[in-house]
């Protein structure tokens, strides 16, 4: 028996034009604890509980999800040797933490005159004194991309989207929102971000096909993609120059489930 479903990592979004995708050349994620389980109660895109649950890893982990070794990586980190025999199991729950690594270029059409830029990451972005938790920082028009450090914010009405390397120009008031696409099957059931700083976040899918534990260890098998893994808005600063931001976005994750 196989179950495969896709992971999205990264759900939520920013509510500007002019927006773009590009993929990831680095995308380090750090997982904290893997679970699989019997039964949930899905009460909305941002809340669920869970029972009957079997803990597959629980130390922390970074993996670079655009690496093409991730997949061996991640097949020694989630144990199936506690999953008991008989019983049936639905859901798979990761636990992640919300501070990530990306870095890459995407394409954009600048504001000021429609002409093509290239967004980078930018180590060097700063959310100055703003809170992580409600706050993007921007990425750099031109130039190298670097390895930039994100975090996934809080869902929010109360958002700050810095407009340049430093924040010291930003707009406020924007709207950050965990919206996953209406397809369970492919993007999971609910995310739960918290509403402070508290640095993991939780995830939840429906397995395709309840995997009922047999006589043998079952095997577990996973393995990402980072294909328009990156987003970019285009943006203006208060002197009308063009700048961007730069986040990650939507990137893939299977896993199957199989008896040897």
């Amino acid at each position: 028996m196989k179950i495969l479903f896709l992971f999205i990592f990264v759900l939520f979004t920013l509510n500007v034009n002019a927006q773009h995708f590009g993929n990831a050349d680095r995308y380090d994620v750090t997982i904290k604890q893997i679970d699989i389980c019997e039964s949930a109660t899905i009460s909305s895109e941002t809340s669920f509980t869970t029972s009957g649950c079997i803990t597959l890893g629980s130390s922390d982990l970074t993996v670079d999800i655009a690496s093409t070794s991730v997949g061996g990586t991640l097949g020694k980190y989630a144990d199936t040797i506690g999953m008991i025999q008989g019983r049936t199991y639905r859901y798979f729950v990761p636990t992640l933490s919300r501070t990530f690594t990306i870095t890459g270029s995407v394409n954009f059409t600048k504001l000021s005159d429609s002409s093509s830029g290239v967004c980078n990451t930018d180590e060097d972005a700063s959310i100055a004194s703003n809170s992580r938790h409600l706050t993007i920082s921007a990425g750099k028009v031109g130039g190298t991309a670097t390895p930039m450090t994100g975090y996934v914010p809080s869902a929010t009405t109360s958002g700050v989207q810095c407009r340049n390397q430093d924040c010291s120009d930003s707009t406020g008031s924007r709207t950050f929102s965990h919206d996953i696409p209406n397809t369970p099957s492919l993007y999971g059931n609910a995310i739960e971000v918290p509403a402070d700083s508290t640095g993991t976040m939780q995830m939840i899918y429906t397995l395709t096909s309840p995997f009922t534990v047999g006589e043998n260890v079952p095997v577990i098998t996973m393995s990402f993609g980072t294909t328009n893994a990156l987003e970019t808005f285009a943006m203006q600063d208060d002197e009308g120059n063009d700048t961007c931001s730069i986040n990650a976005y939507f990137p893939k994750f299977s896993v199957s489930v199989v008896n040897p």
